[in-house]
């Protein structure tokens, strides 16, 4: 992950310069500021992670590269919704969930706290959420089977629902988990699965 990477060099080269600073200064207890030096390396270390700088001067050229560029593994499906897409991406047997803003001309980095789940319900197995992306109408809504198989599914907004099939081998079947984007989100949603209408409601 380049994201990790950059921000670990940097931060990296600048302790070494702040130890070469403090060794040849005229301080006293310098083993004292040597660790303090370390302590806020690695506070800002942790701190970079979190604020994505690249998006001032950044604009990638394609959801999936704005993904890999702070995350590891595959990119299985991208939503695209009105201001941001969903990314569906898989590492090792986790699937993670990222959402990326667009941007004139391309999309920037999305971090995990822009994403919010803001509904679960479980109902006859299946598994019901819905995330948004910070203070925006983009909405992302994922549904899961737990019972496995496929689904017949619609919505009241007519959304088109893709979907990312993965076999688990111990139970030899199939999970099927949908995908769709929705433009704002209220009580007045329903989903239809398999013929049972499912009406969002906390």
């Amino acid at each position: 992950m380049l994201f990790i990477i950059i921000r670990f060099v940097f931060w990296s080269l600048f302790l070494v310069i702040c130890c070469y600073l403090i060794k040849k200064s005229h301080v006293i207890r310098k083993r004292k500021w040597l660790l303090i030096a370390f302590v806020t390396i690695v506070l800002l270390i942790t701190a970079s992670a979190l604020i994505p700088v690249e998006n001032i001067f950044v604009t990638f050229p394609s959801p999936e590269s704005a993904y890999n560029y702070n995350n590891s593994g595959d990119v299985k499906l991208v939503v695209d919704g009105e201001k941001t897409d969903f990314i569906v991406g898989l590492k090792g047997d986790t699937t993670v969930y990222t959402i990326v803003p667009k941007s004139e001309g391309g999309w920037k980095l999305g971090m995990a706290l822009n994403t919010k789940r803001v509904f679960q319900m479980i109902y006859d197995g299946i598994i019901i959420y819905v995330y948004q992306y910070q203070h925006s109408d983009d909405y992302y809504v994922t549904v899961l089977d737990t019972n496995g198989g496929k689904l017949e599914i619609t919505d009241n907004r007519d959304s088109k629902f893709q979907y990312m099939e993965q076999e688990n081998s111990v139970l030899n079947e199939s999970f099927y988990t949908y995908y769709t984007y929705i433009k704002g989100f209220d009580d007045q949603y329903t989903l239809t699965v398999n013929d049972k209408v499912i009406r969002a409601h906390n």
